[in-house]
């Protein structure tokens, strides 16, 4: 099944570029204000958690990262 993200880049107005991040359904989104550097953050958690699932991981973990 395809999933759509919707970004809308921001670079005026604020003291970094930042990035609005939503879904097409509410369902499955990642919803909020990002700056590249926590993009990629969660880009690597969201690997991790791919890795982990195709691993047989079973029931709720919670994936941390360092903040920026």
């Amino acid at each position: 099944m395809q999933r759509t993200l919707n970004a809308v880049h921001s670079q005026r107005q604020r003291p970094m570029p930042m990035v609005s991040i939503t879904s097409v359904t509410p369902i499955t989104t990642i919803s909020g204000y990002f700056t590249s550097a926590q993009l990629r953050a969660i880009a690597r958690q969201l690997i991790t958690i791919a890795n982990d699932s195709d691993q047989g991981e079973d029931g709720p973990v919670s994936y941390y990262t360092a903040e920026d």
